[in-house]
This record gives structure tokens, C-alpha cells and sequence, in this order.
């Protein structure tokens, strides 16, 4: 006889610590439960009961929820201490213990359990944060829900940059960790990920060490299934913001920046972080030609510099002779050589027509005018002499004409 009782007797009311007194002590096990909404019954009716008076339907959030599952975060409220509850979509509410999601919270620039949550006393504050598309992540459905809130945001990183290897909108902030010869490993977004030094910057990287601590901007470039890893590329960034950051660039402002490397052209100088310019020779002032010629100018100087102008395939060229200097230079050439046939020196042969100079001032005979006179602009090459007459200077730059074939 007690035999049979104790098979049909309801042991479950005793699994959440109820020791089967009088005094109140919330039913743990009911799915929903939080800091504002507790049931205190521990009868079979209880958990339906509880979903009348707060409006959910526990039936169809646990049958849905499925261990590994990712699931929209829709509100956070009873902000207390180090404890917050969130309702899921589907209705689902669950306290979360901010002590175990520390990462959660650093990822999103806090530094402490305190610095958070008083971020998110107002409603609005609240709303945004939400706004930005967090996750929880479904660690255990049965018997009861628990999740973890880092394990959602790097799920939903993850799956965000798997979209942005095939088309790359985005843009991130990656701080360096570690370097080695063959790059750099760095975090985005709370995940580890591998820059290639290749596509860590927009010339070739002398000192690798120098880059541990600081943060770039990468978009993502690929996944390594071998290293599970991400691919990010600062290199990509520049390309993909560099048309529209480029026509920022003033032609009548003094810029700052770091020489990277020289050629027999020129000097290549880095600057804002985001261009590189050439510095030819026929724009330097005789004292950093000086030191040009005598191979003294090396990778790391500072250099000032202004803009001269931007080809059409978005390439710097830069000067050492101010906007001012410049105009006063071409004013005095156009009366001077008013009129006058000149003798110039062919620069480049471009589809446009030929870029020809005369002492250091550059200027264009348009291939209109090659075909007006009969003349291949093919003809000549680079280092030909050529003879020209002033015409008119246009959009910042000195065009020639050819003189007739009688003159």
C-alpha cells in the first residue's frame, strides 16, 4: 500500500529546494519567471495559470526553443544590482546574472557591471541598445531555459560576417593583439581574427611589433575553415572609403605626414591615416631636393607637403609649393610667354591628350588639337621635344595649343 503511494506521489514540487512548508517561496521551476512576475503554487495548474496572468505561452516558447537556437532579445527590465531580467521573442522573460556575462557587457566599450546598467535607466537608452540587434543564445531548453547573452552576440557576429564575405558593407573597428612575420591577430567584435600583413596597411609594413594596441578599420575578407577564422583587411577599407574620403582633400591646405618609401621619381608620403601621395621631383623645393639627391630622406620622416592634384585614377600628387606661390608662378608665366612659341619637354602621353613641361610648370595640348592639326599624339613619347603656345588656363591647369604648321 505505501509502495503505491510513493510511485504516484508528485515529487516535482520538492526539486527547487521546497521543503513543503507554509512559508512563501517562489516556484522555480515555472518557465517565465522573473524578479517582477514569481508564482508561489506548486499545483499541476499552476504554470498555465501563470501564463494567463502574463500573458505568454510557455507551451510554445519551450517546444520552439531548441538548444543552439538564437533568439531575438525584444525588452530588458528590473534593472538591479548586477541582476537583469529580458523577454525574448515569443514572450519568454529569464533573470540574467550580469557576473557571468562580463564579455557581454566589454564588448559593448563598458567597463563595469555598474557602468551598464546605469546606461540603461532611462527607456529610450534601452531601446536603442536593443535597436542594435541582440541575441540570446539557447544553452539548455529542458528542463528549464538558460542562455547566455555573449554566446548570442558572437553567433550573430559570426552569421553577419559570413553575409559580408560576399558583399562587404560593413566596416569594423579590429584592435591589434598579437604580431608575428606573417601578420597580425586581432579582435573585432569580440571574435579573434587574422590580418595579413599584405592588408594591414596601404604600404609595405616595416615594423610589425609597432602595431600591437592599436585599432583599425577592417571589413571582413574571408573565413579559413582550416584555421576557423576570419579574414579582415584594412586594405579593403581603404578601397572601399577612398572615393568618397578623397575628394575631402583640400588643394589649399598644408597637410602633415610620413615618408614610407622613395623611388627615382619621388618620395611616397602617408598622410590622415589613409592616403599615400607621391612627392615627385619636379614638385620638391630645392632643400628636400638636396636632401633627396644625397639619399637622406628615409622611411619615418615627417614631412610637410600641399596637395598639387588628383588624377583621375585617384592617385595623390603631392607638392611642396603653396596654392599661392603656384598662381603667382603661373601668373607671371602667362604674360611672359603670351604669344609666344615655346619649346616643352613631353611629360606623359595620356588618352586625353599630352602632358608637356616647361621649366616646373606642367601643362596639357588636348588631343582635340592633335586632330585639328593632323597630328598622332602616339607619335611622341616621354622625354620629346615639343613646341607650344599658351592658350588658356582652365580648372587649375595650364593648357597649350600647337602652333600652325606655318609659324
Amino acid at each position: 500500500m505505501s509502495e503505491q503511494i510513493h510511485e504516484n506521489f508528485n515529487w516535482k514540487m520538492y526539486e527547487d529546494g521546497y521543503n513543503g512548508s507554509t512559508k512563501l517561496i517562489p516556484n522555480k521551476t515555472i518557465n517565465g519567471s522573473n524578479e517582477k512576475n514569481k508564482c508561489f503554487s506548486r499545483e499541476p495548474y499552476a504554470q498555465k495559470l501563470f501564463d494567463i496572468y502574463t500573458n505568454q505561452d510557455s507551451e510554445i516558447i519551450k517546444k520552439d526553443l531548441r538548444t543552439g537556437d538564437v533568439v531575438r532579445i525584444t525588452d530588458i527590465f528590473n534593472i538591479k544590482d548586477n541582476f537583469i531580467d529580458i523577454e525574448l521573442t515569443g514572450g519568454l522573460t529569464l533573470t540574467i546574472d550580469l557576473l557571468r556575462e562580463k564579455k557581454f557587457i566589454q564588448v559593448f566599450g563598458y567597463n563595469s557591471i555598474k557602468q551598464f546598467t546605469d546606461s540603461l535607466r532611462e527607456k529610450d537608452a534601452i531601446k536603442n541598445f536593443i535597436n542594435k540587434g541582440l541575441n540570446a543564445y539557447i544553452i539548455e531548453s529542458s528542463p528549464s531555459v538558460k542562455i547566455s547573452l555573449w554566446q548570442g552576440h558572437l553567433k550573430s557576429v559570426r552569421d553577419e560576417f559570413m553575409k559580408q564575405i560576399e558583399n562587404s558593407t560593413q566596416a569594423y573597428t579590429a584592435k591589434i593583439i598579437e604580431a608575428n612575420k606573417g601578420g597580425f591577430f586581432v579582435e573585432v567584435q569580440g571574435i579573434e581574427a587574422f590580418m595579413p600583413g599584405s592588408l594591414a596597411a596601404p604600404n609595405k609594413i616595416v615594423d610589425f611589433q609597432s602595431y600591437i594596441g592599436k585599432e583599425v578599420i577592417v571589413m571582413i575578407e574571408d573565413f579559413l575553415k582550416e584555421m576557423n577564422s576570419f579574414i579582415v583587411s584594412h586594405k579593403k577599407y581603404l578601397a572601399h572609403i577612398l572615393p568618397i574620403k578623397i575628394q575631402e582633400l583640400d588643394t589649399t591646405k598644408k597637410y602633415t605626414g610620413t615618408v614610407t618609401g622613395c623611388s627615382k621619381f619621388g618620395i611616397f608620403i602617408e598622410f590622415d591615416e589613409l592616403f599615400t601621395g607621391l612627392l615627385h621631383t619636379s614638385k620638391m623645393d630645392v632643400e628636400t631636393k638636396v636632401q633627396f639627391d644625397a639619399k637622406n630622406v628615409k622611411a619615418g620622416d615627417i614631412i610637410e607637403f600641399f596637395i598639387s592634384e588628383i588624377t583621375k585614377d585617384n592617385r595623390v600628387i603631392l607638392t611642396k609649393e603653396s596654392p599661392d606661390e603656384k598662381l603667382k608662378k603661373i601668373q607671371t608665366f602667362i604674360v611672359e610667354s603670351k604669344d609666344k612659341i615655346l619649346e616643352s619637354t613631353v611629360a606623359a602621353v595620356m588618352n586625353f591628350g599630352v602632358i608637356v613641361s616647361i621649366s616646373d610648370l606642367n601643362g596639357l595640348i588636348p588631343i582635340a588639337d592633335f586632330k585639328k592639326n593632323k597630328i598622332m599624339a602616339n607619335n611622341f613619347i616621354s622625354g620629346d621635344k615639343i613646341n607650344v603656345i599658351f592658350d588658356q588656363y582652365k580648372d587649375d591647369r595650364i593648357i597649350f595649343r600647337l602652333p600652325p604648321k606655318n609659324e
